[in-house]
């Protein structure tokens, strides 16, 4: 779904006594881009490679809910099911559909996870050549295929069902050909997965980043926030902003160019970028909630803030969604 590339370059900041580079820290291939996890401090009674390990088991079983690269995931399965048939999926996906339908209801269906067919139509997607630099170039689609694809698109045809147990927590689709892409979502909510764990764990203070997307919890020292520095966000020759991150407090970039733009769900058709290329930095509570919105904001054509980055409308009053990506 994401046609958008996740990332721009986070570069950790610190002052005072801890330079950045003596924090424990962890970092390896994950989910089709690469993860960096920054500890305050080791967490008393395991070693490193031993929480190392405990955060490439969470990555490994959200990618085995949401990756639709992968035929075996919880994802693909759901996507080649009949309409109306219950898929019995991980807790994960369930969590991570409705974390989806939250923001397509508040972005006023900006963010989509349905949004699939138009992608292809349009020459992105898994296994699909496209739009863009290296792309086989896709003539553009007949108003009458747009109306088509668009027919299939939309979360309301996604139902959640959730169980005591994970063998009845499932999803079923209303009608043949809606499918989910979790590729605008998933990657924040292993960021709040990955930092729940480590708070399980011992872990007091944490900065948890995956392709871009980052989310921090504690503090790296007393009296300090962890803070980012920010390479790509557009600005001219402006300095390269620097974002003090509070405990929990999360944020996802997202930088779109011609021929890579999102499509919006809501006409079916690529976003119209202004410029050559937007960067988009957001701001929000949770980091599955900040990656969502990283890709909305471009669709609704929302403006950053003093600091260079986007805060998402505040939720509507009494909406509430548990869950490890929290509040």
């Amino acid at each position: 779904m994401r046609q958008c590339a996740a990332g721009l370059w986070l570069l950790l900041l610190l002052t005072g006594a801890s330079a950045a580079a003596d924090l424990p820290t962890l970092a390896g291939p994950a989910m089709g881009t690469t993860y960096r996890v920054t500890l305050a401090a080791d967490i008393r009674g395991m070693t490193r490679g031993e929480v190392h390990r405990e955060v490439e088991a969470v990555l490994a079983r959200i990618d085995r809910a949401a990756s639709t690269w992968r035929e075996d995931s919880d994802a693909s399965r759901f996507n080649r099911a009949a309409a109306g048939d219950w898929v019995t999926v991980s807790a994960d996906l369930v969590m991570l559909v409705e974390a989806a339908r939250e923001i397509h209801e508040q972005s006023h269906g900006g963010f989509d996870i349905t949004v699939g067919p138009l992608v292809r139509l349009w020459g992105g997607g898994p296994r699909e050549t496209g739009r863009g630099p290296g792309r086989e170039p896709v003539p553009e689609p007949s108003a009458d295929a747009i109306a088509t694809a668009r027919s299939r698109v939309g979360i309301h045809g996604v139902e959640s069902r959730f169980a005591a147990s994970e063998a009845g927590t499932a999803l079923r689709k209303s009608c043949a050909g809606i499918e989910i892409d979790l590729s605008g979502i998933a990657p924040g909510y292993a960021v709040d997965c990955v930092g729940t764990r480590l708070l399980e764990l011992g872990s007091g203070a944490h900065l948890v980043e995956l392709g871009g997307e980052v989310r921090a919890w504690g503090q790296p020292t007393e009296g300090r926030s962890w803070r980012v520095r920010l390479r790509g966000i557009d600005g001219g020759h402006a300095p390269p902003p620097e974002i003090d991150l509070a405990d929990g407090m999360a944020l996802a970039t997202s930088t779109c160019r011609p021929g890579r733009s999102p499509i919006d769900p809501r006409t079916g058709r690529p976003v119209a970028l202004s410029t050559s290329s937007r960067t988009v930095a957001v701001r929000a509570a949770n980091c599955a909630a900040a990656d969502a919105w990283a890709v909305a904001a471009v669709v609704l054509g929302l403006e950053p803030d003093e600091d260079g980055t986007i805060t998402p409308p505040a939720r509507p009053a009494g909406q509430h969604r548990a869950g490890p990506a929290g509040p």
